[in-house]
């Protein structure tokens, strides 16, 4: 028989099935949701497209959860599937830089717990959330030890064409390509897996998605690029990121706006200068426009 423990709820379930549940919302953090069922959903959006990549993320996530209760570190942090995503984004990029094959497979259990040491080290001292940091900086190694060393590349994965309008297709894409997903079929899956993880996930996630395709549009930035929601991604984890920070009603969509905005710029900033962007211009927004929420929160307060 199982063991039987206790979930962050309280109710006893046996433990195969507590793991499971941390796993899932370790993917699920991937979009800053803690939802097994958000998860899970995630998951099979990753299959729809590449069985290889599901495979992948499923084995990141598996790695940075082992790791974490291996470490002895059963905390809320834990539970709620944070040693889990940046272990799966880990095995998404890895994926992506390396054609699926024993070297590509190899690398995924290390480097997903080397991404999960680094986030629970930056947890532990940095004030600021690490979100995806650790993910990106791995992956940069990777990227520089495949050019150094001459490594065989990934081939870039064959855009869907489902007949659906292009603006349409962007902003699901947009989505999608937080976990590195081009077809818009799979990206509406992730739009059902974060409405069922919350609804306003879903709808930030959209609407961040829309407001720089539409934005990307009107700067003239490469078509191309924002048809594919290259424009899209970054804003739709800036705009999850900082729907939480709300020192006043009126505020409630101004961060995530301008955090999605300023992910957009940047990302366009990455591009100019031919350096692999990954989720770093997330990581500049969010962490910007959450400083500057909170410096304006806590002088609203002192007044």
């Amino acid at each position: 028989m199982f063991q039987r423990v206790h979930d962050s709820s309280g109710d006893p379930f046996p433990f195969g099935a507590v793991f499971g549940r941390r796993v899932l919302r370790g993917i699920g953090q991937v979009y800053l949701l803690p939802s097994a069922r958000a998860g899970a959903v995630l998951l099979a959006a990753v299959a729809w497209q590449s069985w290889a990549l599901a495979g992948a993320c499923l084995l990141g996530a598996l790695t940075g959860t082992v790791w974490g209760l291996s470490a002895g570190r059963a905390d809320a942090g834990g539970r709620a599937g944070l040693d889990g995503y940046n272990g799966a984004l880990t095995g998404l990029g890895i994926m992506v830089v390396l054609p699926p094959g024993p070297l590509a497979w190899s690398l995924v259990a290390p480097l997903a717990c080397l991404a999960t040491w680094a986030a629970r080290v930056w947890r532990n001292r940095c004030a600021a959330p690490p979100y995806t940091a650790p993910f990106v900086l791995v992956t940069w190694l990777l990227l520089a030890a495949a050019e150094g060393l001459d490594l065989p590349r990934a081939a870039a994965a064959a855009a869907a064409d489902p007949g659906w309008g292009e603006a349409v297709q962007g902003v699901l894409r947009g989505v999608g390509q937080v976990m590195f997903l081009d077809d818009p079929r799979a990206g509406a899956l992730c739009l059902l897996g974060l409405a069922l993880g919350a609804p306003g996930a879903a709808l930030s996630a959209g609407l961040a998605s829309g407001l720089c395709l539409l934005a990307a549009a009107l700067a003239g930035f490469p078509s191309d690029a924002a048809g594919l929601g290259l424009y899209g991604f970054n804003a739709v984890l800036a705009a999850e990121a900082l729907r939480a920070v709300r020192p006043g009603r009126l505020d409630r969509w101004l961060w995530p706006c301008l955090g999605a905005l300023l992910s957009l710029g940047l990302m366009r900033g990455f591009q100019a200068l031919e350096l692999p962007p990954l989720t770093a211009p997330f990581l500049l927004a969010a962490w910007a426009v959450r400083q500057a929420a909170l410096r304006r929160g806590a002088q609203a307060r002192a007044a």
